[in-house]
């Protein structure tokens, strides 16, 4: 794919695009990622299948997926592994139209270990700067989640959690989801 080279993209430049899926939004420049790992993939296939029983299963509604390009701050746009879109913003998901208007309401980022800071340091200060009012981090390696609430303009650890614990938040009453149950054995 090629970019003009002075040229920043907008959000709505880069969800135009025909891309091949494989990047980013970063200061107006496409960005690669890395091909996740069988790890990685592993608690990609596993988390939102958990989390959608749970969602289906308590009726709270919304719109949930894995790998939607959103907006976050001017100029940039990023792909979480999964997002949730609480019943009151699910309209910034128009399904017909497929696009994106607005972020979500929960990010949720598996960590690469190709580039842990990317996940824990930097999409975390963007996420805050874009007002995401939920950011949960998995970390495989460590078999670990943190969630994360924004209060004013950063995150605030609400939840740290390891294996023989269960995943709980205040986004989700009732939702407990044995860390089992998201990294292997």
């Amino acid at each position: 794919m090629v970019q003009a080279a002075g040229k920043m993209l907008t959000f709505e430049e880069f969800a135009a695009l025909k891309s091949d899926g494989r990047h980013e939004l970063v200061n107006g420049r496409l960005d690669e990622l890395v091909p996740p790992k069988p790890l990685h993939g592993w608690v990609f296939f596993h988390f939102p299948i958990a989390m959608a029983e749970y969602l289906v299963a308590s009726g709270v509604g919304g719109y949930w997926g894995g790998e939607v390009d959103i907006p976050t701050i001017p100029f940039h746009g990023r792909r979480p592994d999964f997002v949730y879109y609480a019943p009151e913003k699910a309209a910034r998901i128009d399904l017909k139209a497929n696009r994106v208007s607005g972020a979500p309401t929960l990010a949720v980022e598996i960590v690469s270990d190709d580039d842990e800071a990317r996940d824990t340091v930097t999409k975390r200060a963007e996420y805050a700067r874009a007002g995401i009012p939920h950011y949960w981090i998995l970390d495989p390696q460590r078999e670990t989640v943190v969630t994360m609430v924004l209060r004013g303009d950063s995150y605030e650890i609400a939840g740290e959690f390891s294996m023989g614990d269960s995943l709980t938040s205040e986004l989700f009453p009732g939702l407990e989801l044995p860390l089992r149950q998201l990294f292997p054995e």
